[in-house]
C-alpha cells in the first residue's frame, strides 16, 4: 500500500508540474528570444542534413536541446510551441527524476517533497517554458546522481556506469557543468578522510568509464577547439579587469553574497529568466532551505548531507563568478539538488510536529500540505504577473514575433528590411518558406504585383528615399509596429514601420474637400466601434488624402468630435500613424490615414471636424473660387460597426 501511495504522488506531483508546464506554452511568456529562434534554426540546419557535435553560432551551444528541437520542429512545424517544447518535456522529466534523487540520498519522503519543490517553484517552472538548454542540466544531474549513488550502495557495476553515462550526457546540455568535476573531486576527498577508500576505487573506475563512453565525441570536439567552449565565460568573468574595476576581492565578497541571498532574499533581476528579484524560495519554503543546511552541518559525516551541501554551495561558483550575479541560467547546476535541502526541512518538521502528543496523527501531513499549496498559489500568482508585464514581452521581443505573424499573414508581394533576418532571429526562424524579399542596405523596394506590403527600419535609414521609388498612383497606408526595448535601453520604440501598398482605384468623383498647399480630401469613413459591450464608446475615422503637388511642409491631421459643450475627443497626429509626413506625399498617390479615438459615451452624431495645421496655423480649405473659406470641414456618418 506504502508503496503505491508514493507512486500515486508521484503521478499527482507530476501531473501537476505538467500542466502548469504545457499550458499556453507556446504564448506564455509572450515572444520568443533570439536565443530561443537561434537553437530552432540550428535545429531546423539539423534536419535539413546537419549533424554537428557542438553548434558554433550565438558563443557556442552544447546540442542535446537542438536535436529535441529538431524532432519536434519536424512534428509542429517552424512555431514558439514547437522550440519551446523540448522544455516543457526536460522540465516535467526533472519531477520524478528529483524523486529519485531524494529517495537515493535520503528518504522516500524528502525525495516526494523535494519533487513538489521542482513541480511547484517559479525557477524550475519558469525554466520549462523557455527553449534555452539549460532546462536538460538538472534532469541529466539528478538521473545522473541517482544511478551513481544507488550502484554504489547496492554494489552494482551496472549502475555505476549507468550514472557514469548520464553523468557525460550532461555535458550536452549547459555550460555550467564544467564546474561539477571539482564537486565531485572535494567529495571524493571527502569521502577518503571518511576512510571509504576501498568502496571509492570500484566505484570511481566505473563511473569515469560510463562518462567517458558518452563523452568521447564531445570531447575530441573540446580538445581540438577549447576556445569554443570558454570564450564566452571570458567576457562575463569578474576576473575580467573590465568588469571587476580592478577590486575583485571587494567584487567577489559582493557576488557571494548575491549568490547567497538569491535563496531566500532577492533572485534573478533578468526579466528573460524570473519574475525580476524574486528569490528561489518563497517565504513559505524558504525558513524550510534555511532548516535544511543547518540539520546536514550537524549530520557531516553523512555522505548524502555533505554531498548536498557542497553541491549546491559550490555550483554557485558559475553565478558568483560572473557578472549580473545572481544569474538563474549560470546557477542552474544547483537544480534539483538545492531543493533537497527544504524538503529535508519540511521533512524534519513533520518528524517533529509527528513526535509531539499534542499534535493529531494528521496534523504534520496537513500542514506540510497546507505550506505547499501556498507555495504553489504565490507561483501561480507571480507567473500571471510576470506573464502580463510588459516587460516581460520587451525581454522576450514579442514586436518580432507579432512582426512575423503580420508578414505570414499577408497575402501579397513582401518587402523587409534586410536587419530584421540579421537581428531579429525570430522572424526568419518562424517566416520559413513565406516567400519575401530581403532589402539589403540601399537597395530600393520595386513591387509589381498588388497588394505589397514593406516592413522597414525607421531609425537610421531613410524611408523617404524607399517609398519615393515605389510606383506612382498607388494607394498607401502605414502603420507603427510594436514597441520593442532592449536590456540596456529605457525607452521602447517601434520594431519597424509598415505600408500596405494598393493600386489606386480611378474615380471622377470630385474630392470632398481642397486645402491649401495642393492638399485635398479624396474620401471620409466614420463607423462607430465597441469594446464588446455594445456601446459605441470608439469612434473609427479613416481618412484618405492625396497632393496635386508635393506638399511644402509637414502637417498634423486633427480630428475634432464636438459636441453641444464643445470637443469631446480629439486625435491630432501625422498622417498614417506617422509614417506618411505630408512632406513624402507625391502627386497622384492616395494616403490613407486611420484615427481610432476612444469616446467618454457612445457615439451620438456628434459634429465630427477634420483639418489640417502646421505650428498651430491651420491650413484654409478652398472653395470652388480658389479662395479660403474655413479652416475645417465637418464630416457627415457613414456607417456604423459593433465588433
Amino acid at each position: 500500500m506504502e508503496h503505491w501511495k508514493t507512486i500515486s504522488w508521484i503521478l499527482l506531483v507530476t501531473g501537476l508540474g505538467a500542466a502548469l508546464r504545457f499550458v499556453a506554452f507556446g504564448s506564455v511568456p509572450v515572444g520568443l528570444y533570439q536565443d530561443e529562434a537561434f537553437n530552432g534554426l540550428d535545429a531546423i540546419s539539423v534536419l535539413a542534413g546537419e549533424h554537428p557535435v557542438y553548434f558554433i553560432a550565438n558563443n557556442g551551444r552544447e546540442p542535446l536541446f537542438i536535436y529535441l528541437a529538431s524532432v519536434s520542429i519536424a512534428w509542429l512545424g517552424r512555431t514558439v510551441a514547437a522550440v519551446r517544447l523540448p522544455s516543457a518535456l526536460l522540465g516535467t522529466l526533472t519531477i520524478p527524476a528529483t524523486a529519485i534523487l531524494g529517495n537515493s540520498l535520503f528518504n522516500k519522503r524528502v525525495g516526494l517533497l523535494a519533487s513538489t519543490l521542482v513541480a511547484i517553484t517559479f525557477w524550475p517552472l519558469h525554466l520549462s517554458r523557455i527553449a534555452f538548454r539549460a532546462v536538460g542540466l538538472p534532469l541529466f544531474l539528478a538521473l545522473a546522481i541517482a544511478a551513481s549513488w544507488h550502484g554504489a550502495r547496492q554494489k552494482s557495476r551496472g549502475w555505476i556506469i549507468v550514472g557514469g553515462v548520464l553523468y557525460g550526457l550532461a555535458f550536452y546540455t549547459y555550460l555550467p557543468i564544467y564546474f561539477t568535476p571539482l564537486v565531485l573531486s572535494l567529495f571524493v576527498l571527502y569521502l577518503l578522510a571518511m576512510g571509504h577508500k576501498n568502496q571509492l576505487r570500484r566505484v570511481t573506475l566505473w563511473f569515469a568509464l560510463g562518462a567517458a563512453l558518452s563523452l568521447l565525441p564531445l570531447a575530441s570536439v573540446t580538445l581540438a577547439n577549447p576556445l569554443l567552449f570558454f570564450g564566452r565565460a571570458d567576457q562575463v568573468s569578474i576576473l575580467n579587469p573590465a568588469i571587476n574595476q580592478g577590486e575583485l576581492w571587494d567584487t567577489l565578497l559582493q557576488q557571494i553574497g548575491r549568490g547567497l541571498g538569491a535563496f531566500f532574499w532577492s533572485g534573478d533581476t533578468i526579466p528573460r529568466h524570473n519574475l525580476p528579484g524574486r528569490p528561489v524560495f518563497d517565504l513559505f519554503i524558504a525558513p524550510f532551505f534555511l532548516i535544511g543546511p543547518l540539520w546536514a552541518i550537524q549530520r557531516w559525516r553523512r555522505p548524502a548531507a555533505a554531498l548536498t551541501l557542497l553541491w549546491t554551495f559550490l555550483m554557485l561558483a558559475p553565478t558568483i563568478l560572473a557578472e549580473d550575479t545572481p544569474h538563474f541560467l549560470r546557477g542552474v547546476g544547483i537544480l534539483p539538488v538545492a531543493c533537497l535541502l527544504p524538503a529535508v526541512g519540511l521533512e524534519q518538521s513533520w518528524r517533529w510536529l509527528a513526535a509531539k502528543r499534542m499534535a493529531r496523527r494528521w496534523t504534520p501531513s496537513a500542514l506540510v500540505l497546507l505550506i505547499l499549496a501556498a507555495s504553489l498559489g504565490l507561483t501561480v500568482r507571480d507567473y500571471r504577473r510576470y506573464a502580463s508585464d510588459p516587460a516581460t514581452g520587451y525581454a522576450f521581443q514579442s514586436a518580432a514575433v507579432e512582426l512575423a505573424h503580420e508578414i505570414e499573414s499577408f497575402d501579397g508581394s513582401i518587402w523587409i528590411s534586410e536587419r530584421f533576418e540579421r537581428e531579429w532571429e525570430s522572424i526568419p526562424y518562424l517566416l520559413g518558406d513565406k516567400e519575401v524579399h530581403w532589402l539589403a542596405e540601399g537597395e530600393l523596394p520595386q513591387p509589381k504585383t498588388w497588394p505589397a506590403a514593406l516592413f522597414l527600419w525607421p531609425y537610421d535609414e531613410a524611408i523617404e528615399p524607399q517609398l519615393a521609388a515605389l510606383p506612382t498612383g498607388v494607394s498607401l497606408q502605414g502603420w507603427q509596429g510594436s514597441l520593442i526595448k532592449g536590456d540596456l535601453e529605457s525607452t521602447a520604440y517601434p520594431l519597424y514601420w509598415g505600408y500596405r501598398l494598393e493600386q489606386t482605384a480611378e474615380t471622377l468623383a470630385e474630392p470632398i474637400a481642397s486645402f491649401e498647399d495642393n492638399i485635398e480630401l479624396e474620401q471620409a469613413a466614420i463607423i462607430p466601434l465597441s469594446k464588446g459591450t455594445g456601446r459605441n464608446d470608439i469612434l473609427q475615422v479613416t481618412l484618405v488624402w492625396s497632393a496635386l503637388e508635393k506638399p511644402q511642409a509637414d502637417y498634423r491631421v486633427f480630428v475634432h468630435i464636438e459636441g453641444v459643450t464643445g470637443i469631446v475627443a480629439q486625435d491630432d497626429s501625422i498622417p498614417s500613424a506617422g509614417t506618411l509626413p505630408t512632406s513624402w506625399w507625391r502627386a497622384g498617390d492616395w494616403i490613407v490615414d486611420e484615427h481610432t479615438i476612444p469616446m467618454p459615451s457612445p457615439y451620438d452624431q456628434e459634429q465630427i471636424k477634420v483639418g489640417l495645421y502646421n505650428d498651430q496655423k491651420r491650413l484654409g480649405v478652398l472653395n470652388s473660387t480658389g479662395r479660403v473659406s474655413d479652416n475645417a470641414i465637418i464630416l457627415a456618418p457613414t456607417g456604423t460597426q459593433n465588433d
